[in-house]
């Protein structure tokens, strides 16, 4: 049953409830070359995996929000991202319903088996896959978490990883995933060789589906898990991996760059073009270098490093 037809502004009608087996389905429609942006703020907004499609994005919001608040929320966003690009009009949205069934077919018609990076594959559980010479494969069910390796900032992330040298001396070297999602950054870090990662996420719901595909993986015993922000983690780490978006990671530059090992590198992702000034400017005022940058898109990684101090 569709709940209203797509809509502009507040306009507010009568709705049955939803029962316990039925998920709010969210369609925005916006220009193509938006939709990315527009994604990363509805996923961030939400707290959930978002999909998009040429000018659509869908998500499906946690099941305890009711269709009103979520209504609520898309106006909000939606009026916000309108005036922050200065569109000439209000962007479309329609909310609908999906049973359960008819949710888990949507992510299985569209969560394939992924070459992620050169040698990792990420594969859905109801997948199967037959691993290549050197391939190493990551088995998950996104379940309400961010993160399949098909948006191109996982990709980044995984491929930057990939291409750093693990340090032999030590144990092996460490890593601390903040804003885990699924845990792909950290079982990716896991798979290739890193021996001690921890993964810190603030969402209760991604904290638990990352538990499960650590546990799905095996990986118990080399990935710590938490639920938290990189102030509560202490220590510091050789590698920092921040899959989030641009505005909270300019918040976050002082508790990252703490995390970051003097030597140690931290690589952040979920940065349009237009933000990578703002971004890179706050985290250089924490006396880190940058490194590298890399690209995807619209989308930019950018990574630094802490210079470790000769010693007198």
């Amino acid at each position: 049953m569709e709940l209203d037809r797509f809509r502009k502004g507040s306009q507010h009608k009568e709705r049955k409830p939803l029962t316990m087996k039925t998920w709010t389905g969210v369609e925005l429609t916006c220009p193509e070359a938006l939709a990315d942006e527009l994604a990363a703020q509805a996923a961030q907004l939400f707290q959930v995996a978002v999909e998009v499609n040429g000018d659509r994005v869908l998500f499906y919001p946690p099941r305890e929000r009711s269709p009103e608040d979520v209504e609520r929320a898309l106006d909000t966003l939606l009026k916000g991202f309108a005036r922050a690009l200065s569109l000439p009009s209000r962007l479309l949205y329609r909310v609908f319903s999906l049973e359960d069934e008819g949710w888990a077919h949507r992510w299985k018609e569209h969560f394939k088996p992924l070459h992620a990076s050169r040698s990792l594959v990420v594969r859905p559980t109801w997948e199967s896959y037959e691993a290549g010479p050197g391939e190493r494969v990551i088995v998950m069910d996104p379940g309400q978490a961010f993160g399949t390796g098909h948006h191109e900032t996982t990709r980044l992330c995984l491929q930057w990883l990939e291409d750093q040298r693990i340090p032999r001396e030590g144990g092996g070297g460490s890593v601390l995933d903040v804003g885990t999602g699924t845990a792909i950054l950290a079982m990716g870090a896991a798979l290739l060789g890193w021996q001690s990662v921890r993964a810190v996420d603030t969402d209760p719901e991604a904290v638990k589906a990352a538990g499960e595909n650590i546990a799905l993986n095996g990986l118990r015993e080399r990935v710590r898990l938490s639920q938290g922000s990189a102030a509560d983690v202490s220590g510091v780490f050789d590698i920092v991996l921040a899959n989030i978006e641009a505005l909270p990671l300019v918040r976050m530059a002082p508790p990252l760059a703490e995390r970051v090992a003097p030597g140690g590198r931290l690589a952040l992702s979920g940065i349009l073009e237009e933000q990578t000034e703002s971004v890179e400017n706050a985290y250089l005022m924490q006396g880190l270098r940058r490194e590298d940058a890399r690209e995807e898109g619209e989308w930019r990684l950018l990574a630094f490093n802490r210079e470790r101090k000769e010693k007198p």
